[in-house]
């Protein structure tokens, strides 16, 4: 009759253990699934149910509530696009030019793209704009002033993008 005892004994002893592990297993994914970090040049954006909340994360550690909530980092960093253009000068030429532009997200602004066109707006807002800007400017210049005019018709083309991608948060 001991040795069953002891039998008895030791099958409690494994579940007890067995159970701590799992208890144990249970509190470090909780755990992981609660607190993160969002790195330099980056924001995280508040998802709740996959909608978008207001709140933004700096750099650094943030909390969220496991299975509910999710964060999403988006960088704010400048980053360069360089976008092929062709537009018609006033004398109606093809111009055709390479853009080289440098930009960068609004750091407290991040869900407002996010929400509004997602992570590929380069894509969907960047470049259009600067097709937009480069058609725009090109057609209030001359060929020959187009070349003449460089720093003039760069500027009214910078001036154009910022009006554009500002609104936009970028």
């Amino acid at each position: 009759m001991d040795g069953i005892n002891e039998k008895l004994g030791d099958i409690k002893v494994i579940k007890k253990i067995i159970s701590n592990v799992g208890i144990g297993l249970i509190v470090l994914i909780l755990f992981f699934n609660t607190v993160g970090t969002v790195g330099a040049g980056q924001r995280g954006i508040l998802l709740q149910f996959g909608a978008v909340q207001d709140k933004v994360f700096g750099e650094g550690l943030y909390v969220k509530i496991p299975f509910i909530q999710d964060v999403v980092k988006m960088d704010v960093r400048i980053q360069k696009d360089e976008i092929p253009a062709s537009a018609a000068s006033s004398d109606l030429q093809t111009v055709t030019s390479k853009i080289a532009l440098n930009y960068h997200i609004a750091p407290d602004s991040v869900n407002k793209v996010w929400q509004e066109v997602g992570k590929d707006y380069n894509i969907r807002i960047i470049a259009p704009s600067i097709q937009e800007a480069v058609k725009a400017e090109s057609a209030k210049f001359t060929a020959e002033e187009l070349i003449t005019k460089r720093e003039e018709v760069k500027e009214h083309i910078k001036a154009n993008l910022t009006q554009r991608l500002l609104t936009r948060s970028i």
